[in-house]
């Protein structure tokens, strides 16, 4: 009977795939399927057609061959950041996103990553569509409404200014009549600017042209500020406002026009729902490092069924109020794109004795200057500095830069930068061009005067460098490289490697895979004197690592985790030239017969790490004469 049961699992089991194969091949959008090495192992018809490919020259390739080069960090990134989580989780991605046909063309791309876990392993189940008709599409649209608003808002500006001195009496007194329908005519004219306005303002933020000055600011002060610009307003709907703040209430770090913008959109909001008499209260307190800031109305608050679109453009609630009060239907989500761009949260929730308040949470000051310098910083990686006011980007660039093998500390004004740049030793300074009032120029210039930085690498950064070139020599030995912005991730690694190692002669680059962080740190310690070491804890870390810099040799533990440190081994042999590998694991493998595999240690033993250095010495004594070995 069990063979019985047995054979039916067999044949329903075989059924289900063949099932699975079918639904993927009928499918009208490409399905490729990736093995935990990124080799693909399935894919559709769609695929086919789509990147130009017959089926058997895909299955069995790397998956960065449907990417282009440049982007090929970024996929290996998404990757890693799938097979961290703990359960399967869908991830999409459409922004700057390329695929690569066979003849050499790209095309944009939406991508879902579906991760399945498998008795083999990670599958990653990639959907891609392409948006090229799309993109397009959006592209023509955006175009009409940013011409169409940038040719109304002049002529309506004016409009509005001069009916705004005939109510004034510029032009004489006006009659009863006159004057009615003359403010009638002010009155919607502003709200057609006010219109135009938050169009260009979405069209801006989406399209990433809209500039952040980022300072230290008082959040206090600047719901002050708020209040009395609003008040006037407020008048017209009789309604009052008032402050609730701490007497010290905690500074933030932000754009002092933006996060004013944030403030009275929501203040005119509350004022616009807001009974006859009633109050509307600003609040600012600091909690668990960091700054809320709450605007609290009285109204009849928000319609459950409106409250999942609330933040979406052009959303508005369907009741009579709503349609009575009119509006854009844009401020809340203004407030919503600008707030995340400052790294911050917004919310809201019924008030307590009716009304809604809406929450803006930013991070203090303190938490900021907090993360300036790494955290996960060690003795044995090279320390760069970045001078630049975008938090959250620097945030993000820290762990592209961890990864490769360095450690970034924050400066987010050129003082704090030379502050930095005195206490500590840095080996290059990345210095972004476009801080306000010039100062990254300025700093530039003043790094060069200075004895500690006189010969120090310096990286330029702007959204456009060419207008900055002219004013600095080209025979400058500081300036090693104008990126533009957003980095490119990967180029920024070649240019460090290039510039801040010791000459590859001298200096060896080894990558060690273990998910032990001791071992990794004793080793990092260990070899520091005969090499370069990068330490990673994962598999899909290492593939990153690997796909933007070149290594000599590979330290690899067999058990990384819930993977094997072996399924590196396919990535390793496809590099140019072939990377060599010791495997320094607890229960180390015989792989004699894989010529790639240099030596198979024992980490537990007692003399692991002198056999370690021992065996990383002969290969690094390989690498720089190569006839040593044969002569001896």
């Amino acid at each position: 009977m069990a063979g019985t049961h047995s054979a039916r699992d067999l044949s329903d089991e075989s059924l289900a795939e063949e099932k699975f194969r079918l639904a993927v091949e009928s499918c009208p959008s490409c399905m490729v399927m990736s093995d935990g090495t990124g080799t693909i192992v399935l894919v559709n018809a769609e695929a086919e057609r789509l990147f130009g490919y017959e089926r058997d020259e895909l299955i069995g390739r790397p998956m960065e061959m449907l990417v282009p080069e440049g982007l090929r960090s970024g996929y290996f990134e998404r990757r890693s950041a799938l097979a961290r989580r703990p359960q399967p989780q869908h991830f999409r991605e459409s922004a700057n996103l390329f695929g690569r046909r066979r003849d050499g063309s790209e095309f944009p791309a939406e991508v879902r990553l579906n991760p399945i876990r498998s008795r083999e392993g990670l599958l990653v189940l990639a959907v891609i569509v392409d948006i090229s008709e799309q993109k397009r599409i959006k592209r023509l649209k955006d175009e009409f409404v940013s011409t169409v608003s940038h040719e109304l808002r002049t002529p309506l500006t004016s409009i509005a200014g001069s009916l705004g001195l005939l109510i004034g009496g510029a032009g004489g007194e006006l009659s009863g009549a006159a004057f009615r329908l003359i403010s009638i005519a002010q009155s919607n004219s502003q709200k057609l600017v006010r219109l135009i306005n938050d169009i260009l303002d979405i069209e801006k933020i989406e399209s990433g042209q809209m500039a952040f000055n980022f300072k230290r600011l008082s959040a206090r002060s600047l719901a002050e500020q708020a209040i009395e610009d609003n008040r006037g307003y407020a008048d017209g709907f009789h309604v009052r406002l008032r402050l609730d703040a701490d007497p010290i209430a905690g500074e933030v770090y932000a754009d002092q026009d933006r996060l004013a913008q944030v403030i009275t959109n929501l203040l005119s909001n509350a004022i616009k729902f807001s009974p006859e008499n009633g109050e509307v209260t600003v609040s600012v307190h600091e909690r668990d490092g960091a700054v809320r800031i709450g605007v609290r109305d009285h109204g009849s608050g928000i319609p459950r069924e409106f409250r999942a679109r609330i933040f979406e453009k052009f959303a508005q609630a369907d009741t009579a109020e709503r349609r009575q009060k009119g509006g854009t239907g844009l401020g809340l989500s203004i407030v919503r794109r600008i707030v995340t761009r400052l790294g911050g949260k917004v919310d809201f929730d019924d008030a307590l004795g009716g009304g809604t308040i809406f929450r803006v949470d930013l991070p203090s000051w303190a938490q900021i200057a907090a993360r300036a310098i790494d955290p996960e910083r060690s003795a044995h990686v090279l320390r760069i500095l970045l001078c630049a006011g975008d938090p959250d980007a620097a945030l993000a660039l820290r762990e592209s830069l961890r990864t490769a093998g360095y450690s970034l500390d924050f400066a987010y004004t050129p003082a704090d930068a030379t502050t930095r740049i005195e206490a500590d030793r840095y080996a290059a300074v990345l210095c972004d061009l476009d801080l306000p009032d010039g100062a990254g120029v300025g700093l530039m210039r003043a790094l060069r005067q200075l004895p500690k930085t006189r010969d120090m690498p310096i990286v330029a950064m702007s959204v456009d460098c060419d207008q900055y070139k002219d004013g600095f020599s080209s025979a400058d030995p500081g300036i090693i490289e104008w990126l533009q912005r957003p980095v490119d991730t990967k180029r920024l690694v070649q240019t460090l490697d290039r510039v801040v190692a010791r000459d590859a002669g001298s200096q060896p680059r080894i990558l060690h895979v273990d998910d032990d962080h001791d071992v990794l740190d004793i080793v990092a310690q260990t070899l520091e004197p005969i090499a370069k070491i990068v330490s990673v804890d994962t598999v899909d870390e290492a593939r990153y690592v690997l796909a933007v810099r070149h290594f000599d040799l590979v330290i690899l533990d067999i058990t990384v985790g819930a993977v094997s440190g072996l399924d590196l081994i396919p990535d390793l042999r496809r590099a140019e030239p072939l990377i060599p590998v010791i495997i320094f694991s607890v229960h180390p493998a015989d792989l004699r017969g894989n010529p790639q595999v240099e030596a198979s240690l024992n980490k537990s033993s007692s003399s692991a790490l002198t056999n370690l250095v021992g065996a990383v010495h002969d290969r690094l004594m390989l690498r720089t004469a190569p006839s040593a070995k044969g002569t001896a």
